[in-house]
């Protein structure tokens, strides 16, 4: 008989896809639901996370079967054609605690802009209520060049591609935090060097930061100090995953009520610059290309 026929009589499945094999992992080992988009074997699912280990899971799933991971609501497209891609919603993720500090609070990436606001982080009290902490942070904000500390972000747990899990914070002569992982330890020299390039120079000197990442956190306004954390403002989910944030209130303007400083591209003498800074801090950050776009 032949085997496909035996398999008809017999009621056995062909050989799944990778695509079905990832969620099928995917659906085991993690506890939120997990819903398919569009079918194998170049898919799209949606993965609304119970609890952060959910994205752990996914993180180590999608390196092994080639799968973008891609903050919901972020992304371009036209720079996933041709990739299988998880979508990971973090609305379910809304912890909401008092931090280190007085004053301070601590925040997971679905917490609700409106919630922080409540919580005294004036901040956020003209950002839209019902978007999430991991949109703020992942979109580009009016912050000028150098003043990435009007953020009010003080800390950021992250978990990189290749699975590393760090906390970025102050890194001034003052911060005794050291840098735990191997992986953190070859990336923030390398950083350093890089805001010491010309390319960096050169988008330093504009008062908007031409830039898609904010390298200019190496590079603050004093009295300010370095703050690896603001690395990540505007990444857009394209650097790594923010599993949870440290907030400080700030005065003045609040987030989403200043006119953005240059909502125009940047001068076309940085253009060259700004692109080649993007590529090498993306590299640095995610050179498995994990984290989309």
């Amino acid at each position: 008989m032949q085997p496909s026929r035996r398999a008809f009589l017999f009621g056995r499945r062909l050989p799944a896809t990778p695509w079905d094999t990832f969620r099928q992992r995917l659906a085991r080992a993690a506890q939120g639901p997990l819903q398919e988009l569009h079918p194998g074997p170049v898919g799209r699912a949606r993965l609304a996370p119970a609890r952060p280990e959910d994205v752990r899971h996914a993180r180590a799933l999608c390196a092994e079967y080639g799968v973008a991971l891609l903050l919901e609501g972020c992304g371009d497209p036209a720079g996933l054609e041709g990739r299988p891609v998880l979508q990971v919603d973090p609305a379910g993720l809304a912890e909401l605690a008092p931090g280190p500090g007085p004053g301070l609070w601590q925040a997971g990436p679905g917490c609700r802009l409106r919630d922080l606001a409540n919580a005294g982080l004036d901040q956020f009290s003209a950002a839209p209520p019902d978007a999430t902490l991991a949109a703020w942070l992942a979109g580009p904000q009016p912050w000028l060049s150098g003043a990435t500390a009007a953020s009010g972000v003080l800390g950021v747990d992250m978990l990189l591609s290749d699975g590393t899990a760090e906390t970025l914070g102050p890194f001034g002569p003052g911060d005794q935090r050291p840098l735990r992982s191997a992986a953190i330890q070859r990336l923030v020299p390398a950083l350093f060097q890089l805001s010491a390039t010309p390319d960096a120079a050169a988008c330093r000197q504009e008062t908007a930061w031409a830039c898609r990442f904010r390298l200019d956190a190496l590079l603050p306004d004093p009295p300010s100090e370095v703050n690896l954390a603001h690395l990540l403002l505007g990444q857009g989910g394209a650097l790594a995953w923010i599993e949870r944030v440290v907030l400080a209130p700030r005065a003045g303007a609040p987030a989403g009520s200043v006119t953005p400083v240059t909502p125009v591209a940047p001068p076309p003498e940085l253009a060259g610059p700004a692109r080649r800074l993007e590529v090498r801090i993306k590299d640095l950050f995610d050179p498995l290309d994990l984290y989309a776009p």
